[in-house]
């Protein structure tokens, strides 16, 4: 008998188990969020995966690239990336990149007092846009707003720790804030309604895509719903994004069988069952063609 998989079954990526697989121990308030200056989390990201936290970086040197569901993020000195919860991270290339990153649970976010109603407008418009490049003084302040939460966290038993790294990330969230804000001030372009049809299509193709991969992979699915015909479809996709239609459906399928065989405990028939495959077998061989290796070899890659 078939099995239904209504929730995807990798939420539980949470940041305990990052701590636990760079071998840190940290309790309380404190495991529900991570400060760095190092790479030794950046392993964790060589695969596809998935991690349940808000994360704030800036980059300090080096150069890498890093994939945020399918779109290609290039990081180096003085970039600041804020990736949100859930999204499909990996790195795809790495040339000596270091950064500092503050990774905050969703858990943690909700308890913190920040004023919703301002700040999710703003990092909407970042959104799709989710790395961009600001001032060595902004980047000198962020840097020390990293250091202060993790000699923190590496500390917890500090009088009134949990209440000092409450307001730390607040006054954090705050700044990433007026820095967006002041980003968008001198961007007015980012204020402006989407004119270009091609563009419209192509966001609400990639909307659509998002929410129905897992069960419709033809072209005409997505053309009904937008109700064009597929081979306009097709032509407007490819000239806005390179890639036709056919491949940003072979690739968001692909990038999610990577993540369940890399960080699910779901089995090879099982993961072909979730994402709507008739059988194991038709799942191997449509993996194969698109990655050169079987569901298995990628599974036991190291």
């Amino acid at each position: 008998m078939e099995k239904i998989y209504n929730e995807t079954p990798i939420t539980d990526f949470t940041l305990r188990d990052l701590l636990s697989l760079v071998g840190v121990e940290q309790k309380g308030l404190m495991d529900k969020c991570i400060a760095d200056d190092s790479d030794s989390q950046h392993q964790a990201f060589r695969f596809p995966c998935r991690i349940d936290a808000f994360i704030i970086g800036i980059g300090t040197e080096g150069e890498t690239t890093v994939s945020y569901n399918l779109h290609e993020c290039h990081l180096k000195k003085d970039t600041l990336f804020l990736f949100g919860p859930n999204n499909i991270l990996q790195e795809r290339t790495d040339n000596h990149f270091r950064a500092h990153v503050i990774a905050i649970s969703s858990e943690l976010m909700h308890l913190l007092n920040i004023d919703i109603k301002t700040m999710v407008p703003i990092l909407m418009k970042f959104s799709d846009r989710p790395c961009f490049d600001i001032s060595p003084e902004e980047s000198d302040l962020l840097r020390k707003f990293t250091i202060l939460v993790k000699s923190l966290v590496r500390d917890p038993n500090t009088k009134y720790a949990e209440e000092i790294l409450s307001g730390l990330l607040s006054a954090i969230l705050y700044k990433v804030g007026g820095i967006l804000y002041n980003y968008v001030s001198i961007h007015p372009e980012m204020e402006q309604p989407v004119r270009d049809r091609t563009e419209a299509y192509f966001r609400q193709f990639m909307q659509l895509l998002g929410q129905h991969y897992r069960r419709e992979r033809t072209v005409s699915f997505y053309a009904r719903q937008l109700c064009i015909t597929p081979k306009y479809l097709t032509t407007l996709i490819k000239r806005v994004s390179g890639k036709s239609v056919s491949e940003w459906i072979d690739n968001y399928v692909v990038l999610e069988a990577k993540t369940l065989l890399k960080h699910s405990h779901m089995s090879i028939q099982e993961i072909a069952f979730y994402l709507n495959f008739p059988n194991q077998s038709f799942f191997g061989s449509y993996f194969k063609r698109n990655t050169g290796m079987s569901p298995s070899q990628y599974k036991d890659q190291r």
